[in-house]
């Protein structure tokens, strides 16, 4: 019998035996939050000191040691300086059960091995991780990945015959991992570093991963490019839980793998039925600058190697609070990169997001819509990212505080709030949404009245538009003004689709001033200039105002001159 099968045995006895503990005060789940930070960097002690100060999480609760300050490192660095230290400390605090068997040697990774008797359980009906631990929480400095050692691998078989080709491994033959996937095994016995295990939270799976399942760690991370985007991973969550979570959805399918389209179409079918209005972008390309982006609160796409899209504006920043994720083999290889998608989704203001360190096979990474599913039924962030994996010494992490509850807030609170105080341009997105639950429960007439509330105590461009969709939808074309103030601070893919909305009825003097905004004050981004002049000069060219066509048409006739050179010299 294996160790991982001694273990089952023992805490299924353990637990139809155990003695009542005596009677205490259960600590509440900020309480029981252990945080890790990098004793050699000030950033990461710093950073540690911010979250438990905002989360309250207890000063006892900061477990400090020196750890490399790379963020890839070898598994031998990773055994000695980080496995086995954190492994130490957590069995002298009495935060994990068993003991280190120093009369053995380490393991092949250079793990010291954890031994777990019925002595150690005695009393106790789980594992006092279960107890005693909500979430680890790893701070920036903490190293991020573990390269592989394929030396490390069991050998190859030898060939069948002289002939034969040589043996090769298979892509999951594999023990490079993220620290985070290896640091939730620090109180389970006798693992195997090489290739990944089955996570017992995954779809919390208890019926299959039975008793085992409490000598696991729930684990997260706070990081990014900078100190100040990690920071503002907390500070962004505790905002959102404040206010609500306000904004709209994006969902960017057509990838190249059916598997994840279908996870995308489920996430979209989800932010629906939360009553967000969504976004789809159904091609092969990435989310455009020319389509709307305003007040991003989820976002779910994939599959680029790069950031890009709109959030290749300078100006893109994600609404307090937002879930975003990008499927990506390689999101998160650094959390330094300005063009991963990781951390380019935090550096944008994501509050919470997962990503991969090495190539981890689609079906072995975080699935979108189970992680939105988790969210929506008001679990934590933390519990949504270990409900949303299927493994575990593997490539995945989560980032962002696993604390974090994006719907706390109700839309009716939220509106309640507008209405009582000084409303933001956020506002109007609780009222949308409110509308849209009320719609989709079947009460026309209650959807009528939040949007009649919402023109007096939250207007905005959003709504208006939204007033304009609607009336081009039952009359067949736009006659209202939308009126526009301040174009600068609105979003600019907001303010095309509106002008590309009045274009289509009576107001096309209306949509060739918006054009003329964006152009003349240069809101829209550099790469999306090209695609806006044109929509522009169509645009005057079919109303017949030659005076915008003539100020415009020089640039785009411009553009159109590099863009022949380019294909000549291509040629």
């Amino acid at each position: 019998m294996n160790s991982l099968k001694k273990l089952i045995v023992l805490l299924v006895t353990c637990a139809l035996f155990a003695v009542p503990a005596t009677a205490s005060e259960p600590k509440s789940e900020n309480e029981r939050v252990i945080v890790i930070a990098n004793a050699d960097d000030a950033d990461s002690l710093s950073l540690a000191a911010h979250y438990m100060k905002a989360r309250e999480i207890p000063a006892e609760n900061l477990v400090a040691l020196p750890f490399p300050r790379e963020e890839t490192i070898s598994w031998a660095d990773f055994s000695e300086k980080v496995f086995t230290p954190l492994r130490r400390e957590f069995l002298n605090r009495g935060l994990i059960d068993g003991s280190l068997r120093t009369d053995l040697p380490s393991d092949a990774f250079g793990r010291a091995p954890l031994e777990i008797t019925q002595a150690d359980m005695r009393g106790k009906s789980v594992p006092s991780a279960w107890e005693k631990i909500s979430y680890v929480v790893l701070c920036r400095g903490v190293p991020l990945r573990i390269a592989n050692a394929p030396e490390k691998l069991p050998p190859l078989p030898p060939r069948t015959s002289p002939d034969a080709p040589a043996p090769k491994r298979g892509p999951l033959e594999v023990n490079c991992a993220s620290v985070d996937s290896e640091i939730a095994l620090l109180g389970v016995p006798g693992t195997d570093a090489n290739g990944a295990i089955n996570n017992p939270f995954f779809k919390e799976n208890s019926e299959k991963s039975g008793a085992v399942k409490y000598l696991f760690l729930k684990v997260a991370r706070l990081d990014g490019i900078t100190h100040e985007d990690a920071k503002s991973l907390v500070d962004s969550a505790i905002a959102a839980e404040k206010s609500g979570l306000l904004g709209r959805a994006y969902i960017d399918t057509g990838g190249p793998h059916k598997q994840g389209d279908v996870w995308l179409k489920k996430c979209a079918e989800l932010t629906r039925e939360l009553g967000y209005e969504t976004s789809e972008e159904r091609s092969r390309a990435l989310m455009d600058a020319t389509a709307r982006y305003d007040f991003p609160a989820l976002y779910f796409g994939w599959y680029s190697h790069n950031v890009g899209g709109f959030f290749r504006d300078a100006n893109f920043r994600f609404s307090a609070g937002a879930v975003a994720i990008h499927i990506h083999s390689f999101s998160a290889t650094s959390m330094r990169s300005k063009t991963a998608w990781t951390p380019g989704l935090v550096a944008r203001g994501a509050a919470a997001t997962v990503g991969n360190v090495y190539e981890p096979y689609l079906g072995m990474t975080h699935q979108p819509h189970l992680f939105l599913e988790a969210l929506s039924q008001g679990k934590t962030a933390g519990d949504a990212a270990a409900y949303s994996i299927p493994v575990l010494s593997w490539q995945g992490i989560f980032v962002g505080d696993p604390l974090y509850r994006p719907f706390l807030k109700t839309p009716e609170a939220q509106m309640s709030a507008a209405m009582s105080g000084l409303p933001t341009r956020a506002s109007q997105y609780a009222f949308l949404r409110a509308a849209n639950l009320a719609a989709l429960d079947g009460n026309a007439a209650k959807a009528e009245q939040i949007l009649k509330n919402a023109a007096m105590f939250a207007p905005g461009l959003a709504l208006n538009f939204r007033f304009a969709e609607e009336e081009l939808k039952t009359k067949g074309a736009c006659t209202r003004r939308i009126p526009i103030r301040l174009p600068s601070l609105e979003n600019p893919g907001l303010l095309l689709e509106t002008a590309r909305l009045l274009s289509k009825g009576s107001s096309a003097p209306e949509a060739l001033k918006i054009y003329s905004d964006l152009l003349g004050q240069r809101l829209v981004p550099a790469f999306a200039r090209e695609k806006v002049l044109r929509e522009a000069c169509d645009l005057a060219r079919a109303r017949g105002d030659s005076a915008r066509l003539a100020a415009w048409y020089p640039e785009l006739e411009r553009f159109n001159e590099a863009s022949a050179k380019g294909k000549g010299a291509k040629k």
